[in-house]
């Protein structure tokens, strides 16, 4: 882990103005490179709003948030932003159900300059590292959904992201699955020294990170090292 911030947040607010809700109330926040963050929260705490705020998802109504060097609050081309720097893993996935595992895995390579051949060739090395290499002509609706989750993975991986941001992954799983999953990101994590930024609602998953990140009516009240 290095000694530079991948993410620093500053004052940031985030209003939902329709419903009268404050969704982020003034977070302050420093994430290193090749940290491994866990968010933790009940339903409406502000933890998705925060993730989704770091992926480039939203934007905030006030304060700073720097994302790999990058102030998000003045960028403008967001799809690009989020295609080099980001991966992305849902609780449901988010698969296409007529694409095949590598023709899902392959989605974020389409903004680039690879050609199909080398679409082909990563997407079939990256299935292969998360034990789908049989798999990479399924379709999702023949998998179960640990495959399915780890597909996910793997297209979350594909573009060579400095950070990875994992909402829920596990939330879908059963516990027996859900632990596997989340040795599998550990092990991402460590090989790949990436940043990784999950948000859950389990205290057991959430103890699985380095630093535990406590949030409460869209206010931080806790960071707790695990280690």
């Amino acid at each position: 882990m290095s000694n530079e911030n991948i993410v620093k947040i500053e004052n940031l607010i985030k209003r939902y103005d329709q419903a009268g809700v404050i969704a982020l109330d003034g977070i302050n926040l420093e994430i290193k490179k090749g940290e491994f963050v866990s968010i933790m929260g009940p339903s409406g705490s502000g933890k998705s709003t925060l993730l989704n705020m770091i992926g480039a998802l939203d934007q905030a109504d006030e304060g700073s948030i720097q994302v790999s060097g990058q102030n998000l609050m003045e960028k403008k081309d967001f799809s690009s932003f989020r295609s080099k720097e980001i991966g992305f893993i849902f609780q449901l996935h988010n698969l296409i159900p007529n694409l095949t595992a590598s023709e899902n895995v392959q989605i974020p390579m389409l903004q680039t300059n690879n050609s199909d051949e080398e679409m082909v060739k990563r997407a079939t090395e990256l299935l292969g590292s998360v034990n789908l290499g049989n798999r990479v002509d399924q379709v999702p609706t023949k998998l179960s959904g640990g495959e399915r989750q780890r597909i996910a993975i793997a297209r979350a991986l594909v573009n060579h992201p400095n950070i990875i941001l994992a909402d829920e992954p596990t939330g879908a799983l059963d516990s027996k699955m859900g632990d596997i999953i989340l040795e599998l990101l550990r092990e991402i994590h460590e090989k790949e020294n990436m940043t990784l930024i999950l948000v859950t609602h389990e205290e057991y998953v959430a103890k699985k990170a380095d630093r535990i990140i406590s949030m409460m009516d869209g206010k931080i009240t806790s960071e707790n090292c695990t280690l």
